[in-house]
């Protein structure tokens, strides 16, 4: 694995957990979660210089400085931790040993606070969650060791985290043990939830770039994926230009108008659809709207035929659209302007 690849899984796993901590410690450590006030988090970014004066020098992936709701210690003002996860993309756990001792030596020489480390490794799975440790011996004696939280995603049950509440588990899903025969049922059920989720956009684009980036499909997936895709939603477009002109009047607003129009949908299309199928239609709009946003903030206002186009693609080309935003140069390579 190249270093530009390893840089991008630190850089994508940097984001997703600054966005997503609370999530991250209330998945893998729920006992824990409710000792931690996350408002008051702070990121200070760490440069380790393991070998001064000219030795090897290492950015740790995240270190946050958590306020904690209880005394860590004997001392009722000892209410600090820093929490410290490494990703580690390797086939291999032994690298990252001896670097844990390192940089817990590091971290409490400079910061002076009690430390929760943690590795998370995305392609080596060993028991799941568990704990590993740094030894130094001379014969029978131990002299050193640290000990830290492993978390081998490969070795998780991908089912179980993908249907539960928590959409940070559903995006690490990806990197979990999946059924093959599944792989593109489950997809799109994860695009799905994420896609009709009440997150903001950003939050969304995040869990959406990891869960996509770590689920690749078959071609024979691919298409399969598409297939339910465009069976899910259907278009109804009699009844969306209904509620559109509803809203140009002033009547749909606000934050909640993707469920307001979900309901108007499902009382429309009544035994046809139902309700629940209605709703799904209304996120689809708030889908189109979200990327529209961000198409006119990279692009600048939208002409009325790059919006008309916009109103017609289904979800999973709206999908491809989100894919391609950062990339694309111009409207014209995001497919939005008509030759």
């Amino acid at each position: 694995m190249s270093c530009m690849e390893i840089d991008d899984h630190d850089q994508r796993f940097k984001s997703l957990l600054q966005e997503f901590l609370p999530e991250f410690m209330d998945l893998f450590f729920p006992h824990w979660v409710d000792r931690f006030d996350f408002a008051g988090t702070e990121w200070p970014n760490v440069e380790a210089f393991l070998d001064p004066p000219e030795g090897e020098r290492k950015v740790l992936d995240l270190i946050a400085k958590v306020p904690t709701k209880l005394s860590t210690s004997n001392r009722p003002d000892d209410c600090l931790v820093l929490i410290h996860i490494e990703v580690e993309a390797g086939d291999s756990g032994t690298r990252l040993r001896e670097r844990m001792l390192q940089y817990y030596a590091y971290l409490r020489r400079n910061h002076r606070l009690p430390i929760l480390p943690i590795g998370l490794f995305l392609f080596v799975g060993f028991d799941g969650i568990g704990h590993d440790s740094y030894q130094e011996r001379l014969w029978d004696v131990t002299f050193v060791r640290v000990d830290y939280v492993r978390i081998g995603l490969p070795a998780l049950d991908g089912i179980k985290y993908s249907s539960g509440p928590n959409l940070l588990g559903l995006a690490l899903s990806a990197l979990m043990k999946l059924p093959a025969e599944e792989r593109a049922r489950i997809k799109a059920d994860g695009v799905e939830r994420i896609a009709l989720s009440n997150e903001n956009e950003k939050r969304r684009y995040f869990l959406a770039e990891c869960y996509d980036n770590y689920f690749p499909l078959s071609e024979a997936e691919r298409v399969e994926y598409q297939r339910i895709m465009a069976e899910r939603l259907p278009q109804g477009r009699e009844h969306m230009d209904a509620l559109e002109l509803r809203e140009r009047r002033g009547e749909l607003r606000g934050e909640q108008r993707g469920e307001q129009r979900g309901e108007q949908r499902g009382m429309q299309i009544g035994e046809q659809l139902g309700e629940q199928r209605g709703l799904q239609l209304g996120r689809l709009q708030e889908k189109r709207d979200m990327i529209a946003r961000l198409t006119a903030k990279r692009y600048g206002p939208l002409p009325n035929p790059v919006l008309e186009k916009l109103d017609k693609l289904t979800a999973v080309q709206l999908d491809q659209i989100a894919e391609n935003l950062l990339d694309a140069k111009s409207l014209d390579e995001l497919g939005l302007v008509d030759s």
